[in-house]
């Protein structure tokens, strides 16, 4: 039987949160069609090195990684590699609710924006429109400037 193929290479990974190394040398396959489990105590580093697969980092400013993830060859920590493309193939699912670094609007408007073009119009209906389903429109309306990790934990969700 054909062992499968590599998707994701991991190679020397590093990730460093300022100063402070939080990886260092990670190396891995990951192939494809195959489940795999990254195990270990709270703070080793686990969900980090997921979110280096997606650089999530790039949102934060003094966050950084050193290394190669290459998935199907290409390295998806070059920065030629445009992160809102790469978010769109590798998705990420928190155990808790996790709201981008920017305002209210701008963590509902995310998605829309990655869709393509949309005009400020349609991009403030569909806003309001998306909140209202959540039943939090009366709650943030006046608020949608302010940062999205200004909502409690169950507006987050």
């Amino acid at each position: 039987m054909n062992k499968p193929a590599v998707k994701i290479a991991v190679r020397g990974l590093s990730f460093y949160y300022g100063d402070h190394r939080a990886l260092e040398d990670n190396t891995l396959d990951i192939l494809a069609g195959q489940v795999t489990a990254f195990i270990g105590p709270s703070g080793c580093g686990k969900s980090t090195h997921l979110r280096c697969y997606n650089r999530m980092f790039d949102l934060y400013p003094g966050h950084r990684a050193e290394g190669e993830v290459l998935m199907d060859g290409v390295n998806l920590l070059d920065p030629a590699v445009p992160a809102l493309t790469l978010r769109q193939r590798v998705g990420m699912i928190f155990q808790k609710p996790t709201p981008f670094p920017m305002s209210i609007a701008d963590n509902v408007a995310y998605g829309l924006r990655l869709q393509g073009r949309i005009s400020r119009t349609e991009l403030a209906d569909r806003i309001e429109a998306a909140l209202r389903a959540a039943a939090l429109w009366d709650e943030v309306a006046d608020k949608l400037t302010e940062p999205g990790t200004a909502l409690s934990g169950g507006q987050q969700q």
